[in-house]
Order: structure tokens, then sequence, then C-alpha cells
């Protein structure tokens, strides 16, 4: 039995991204598969060609082929399966976009795994390897031989998560990662999960793989998954879990379990800036933290309200106070010409932002996607269905429906605020130039279309 895993990323755009990591998805996938015997191929294509790769999985001649998809990659994932259809017996979608829309992916796939995969891919392969029927299993959409789609009942979340395997590291290309890394940031990372899911229900938010479900690794897992990384060469590890700090009560286990251990590697997480207080920064310090990512959207409360983040700017304040106190850096998230934004709220997001004593700050527009309070909001103003990230462009972002701000106003906020911000940060003439540009572009902003 033959399967390929692929990762349809193309490194096109020769970004610097800090958030560059293999995909632990498909790691999982392979885990369990090599716990029946088969030994699959993983191809995470992000230092590839997209012609070579196609070419990587025809001589592979598979038996089932695997494609992962999401917003930003779905134009790859659709070319590939296109190039592999008549070499191929058997082509699977799974991922975010796969299990929202899977209708959207049988003119081309034969089913998609919806949601988490691990069970139902496992059973789909053992099915097939036996010569049977797959067509009941839990998770999954496909035509039936009349065309008509059909979508079975969705699959339990896993409970448990110490029972899936830690993902198959070793199939990962490694060594091109922490090339990556050295020669961008001059160390080296990759990225793990220690819980999966968020309980939250934030407006733009899409979580269509592990849902609003919240389950989390036990302390001792967490930490040997991090030895093996350690034993493979990194300095650093990316939770990628959508909050870290959602539980006190783990993050004081799984802390202490770092510090009595004798592991060399460093950390960073994302948090949400209602649940990291003083005593959580200062115990996540010790165990080797070194920085915290926040998503905190906008720089006024009624559009934190319309985000329905559940937050406050008094609380964002507090969080990164408490992560610089005890040696953590920042990383700030925030989304500019959300629907409902004005030139004031703008305004006053990027005079928030950019005043923040953050190490990291980042823009970006808001992104319909199916499923979301956003999308439903701006869905008759969609001008384009996917992102697609070009090479050489400097604008890593695109407005992809017709607000009350245009694209070309929300790359001079954009720039703006990231300008404000590291005037601010450098403490250029002593403030006084972020003070003037900032006075200057308040006055411009407004003005254009």
């Amino acid at each position: 039995m033959r399967v390929v895993l692929v990762y349809p990323y193309f490194n096109e755009e020769l970004d610097r991204s800090i958030f560059r990591y293999p995909p632990l998805g498909l790691g999982y996938l392979a885990s369990v598969l090599r716990g029946i015997g088969i030994e699959p191929q993983l191809l995470d294509c992000t230092f590839s060609q997209p012609g070579d790769a196609v070419e990587v999985i025809k001589r592979a001649k598979p038996d089932v082929v695997g494609i992962y998809s999401m917003v930003t990659m779905n134009h790859h994932a659709i070319r590939i399966a296109r190039s592999i259809r008549n070499e191929v017996p058997l082509i699977v979608a799974g991922g975010p976009l796969p299990s929202i829309t899977p209708e959207s992916f049988l003119d081309i796939f034969d089913i998609v795994v919806r949601h988490e995969g691990e069970e139902t891919f496992l059973e789909l392969v053992e099915r097939i390897q036996g010569n049977k029927d797959w067509y009941n299993i839990k998770g999954i959409a496909y035509r039936d031989k009349s065309g008509n789609i059909i979508v079975n009942d969705s699959r339990p979340y896993i409970a448990e998560l110490d029972t899936i395997p830690h993902p198959a590291r070793d199939l990962f290309p490694n060594e091109k990662y922490k090339e990556y890394w050295n020669r961008y940031h001059e160390y080296t990372a990759t990225s793990m999960m220690s819980t999966r899911g968020c309980p939250y229900a934030c407006d733009f938010c899409s979580n269509p793989v592990y849902g609003r479900s919240y389950r989390e690794y036990s302390a001792q897992s967490v930490v040997e998954e991090m030895k093996q990384i350690e034993e493979l060469g990194y300095d650093r590890v990316f939770f990628q879990d959508d909050c870290f700090t959602l539980n006190p009560d783990r993050v004081e286990k799984i802390c202490d379990t770092l510090v009595s251990s004798e592991l060399n590697l460093d950390w960073m997480c994302l948090s949400r800036a209602d649940t990291l207080t003083p005593k959580m920064a200062e115990r996540m310090a010790r165990a080797g933290c070194v920085r915290v990512f926040f998503g905190i959207e906008s720089g006024n409360e009624r559009m934190l309200e319309v985000m329905n983040k559940q937050i406050n700017l008094d609380s964002v304040t507090s969080a990164i106070h408490s992560a610089k106190q005890a040696g953590i850096e920042t990383g700030g998230f925030f989304i500019l010409g959300y629907p409902g934004e004005t030139d004031n709220s703008l305004l006053e997001t990027l005079r928030f932002s950019s005043k923040l004593p953050l190490d990291y700050l980042s823009y970006s527009f808001p992104y319909p996607i199916v499923g979301t309070g956003l999308y439903t909001k701006v869905r008759a103003k969609i001008t384009d269905s996917e992102w697609k990230k070009q090479r050489g462009k400097a604008n890593r972002h695109q407005l992809l429906f017709k607000g009350d701000f245009s694209e070309e106003k929300l790359r001079f906020a954009k720039n703006k605020g990231t300008i404000q911000h590291y005037l601010r940060k450098y403490g250029i003439l002593g403030n006084s130039l972020a003070h003037v540009f900032e006075k200057v572009t308040d006055k411009i902003l407004p003005h254009l279309s």
C-alpha cells in the first residue's frame, strides 16, 4: 500500500516569515499510518517547485494521495490533483477548506476527509487495503455512483489526545527548514501543538478542523515531544495552539515539568490578552518562553465587540506589560478595514498598536472564510475567492471583498502604523519624529478613497 501525503505550499514569494513551519497535520497522519505498518511518503512542497512536486508523486506510483488544502494554497492543491488525476486510483482532500466546503472538491477529488483526520483517514486506508467498502465511514464526503454528493455524519473528536502518536518529524525536510531559519532569523524553529480547538467564537475565525472543542495533551506528552524536537537540532519551538494560556493549571504543569527537565529549548506561543497574568508570565519565562503573540485585532472597543473578541484594551495593555516585565518578547496581530470600521476607529487602531511595546507587529486585512460571521457580512461583496501570494510582490495582503475602504487606503494605513511603531520603538529623535509623522498622516488618511 503506497500512500503519499502532500502539503501544497510553495514558498515562491521567497518571504522571510517567522511562521514558516512544516505541516503538523500530515505528520500526525503519517504517524498513525506507521502504526498499521504503512510507510507513507510526505511531500512538503515548501522548498520545491510546482512541477517537481507532480513528478515526485508520479514516480511514487501511489495507491492513495492525500492533499491538504486551505484558503491560501487551494489553487496549488487543485492544480496538483488535476495533474495526477489519471495516474492515481484515489485522491483525497483534507484540511480546513475541504472541511468547510467538501462539495467544491468532489469534481476533482474522490473523497474529502472532514475535520480531524487521524481516525477517519486511517479507517479509509485500512478499508482500501482490505478491499472493503468505505462508503459508510464517518467524517468523509464523496460522490455516489449516480453522481450525487454524499456527506456522511461527522466523526466525534478524539477525546484523549495522548493516544495520538507524535508527528512523524523525520519525514519533514528539517535541514531545509533549519537552513531557512538560520539564514533569515539566526536561530532555528519548528512547531508543535499542546491543545486542539478553541472555545471562543471570534467573528472572523474559522476552525473547521478542530472546531470549538478544547482538548489538551498531557504535560508529559508535551515535554516528550519537545525533547524529540531538540534532538532534531532545533533551537525553538512554536506552539500552534489557538490559545496556549487558556488553562492556567495546565500551563503551570507544563512549565514545572520543563523546569525540572534538562531541556535546552526556547519556546513561543499564542495567548489571549485576558488569560496571561503576571504570575503565569513569570512561570513561563522561567520555563523557557521567549515570545508570546496576542490576537488583539483592533484598538477600538466598538470594533472589538463587532469582532466578538471578548477582550478590552485594558486587558491588552496589562497582558503585554506582564509579559515584558517577565522578560518575554511580545507580538500583536491587528485587522484593518473590518466591516463597521470608520476612519476614526482605523486611526485609533493605528495609534494604539503603534504605541504598544511590541517586538513584532502585524497588520492584515479581513479574510472572509466560509462559515464565519465575517463571510456572512460580506458574501455579496466578495471579489476574489482566494488570496494568492505572488512572487516578487512587496504587498503581502489582498482585499478579497469590496468594502468601505479601498485596498490602497488600507495599505496606506498598514504602512503608516508600521512606520509609527518603528519610529517609537527605536526612539528616533526621542519620539518627536513619530509624533510629527502621525499627525501629518492622520490628516491624509481620511481623504483617501
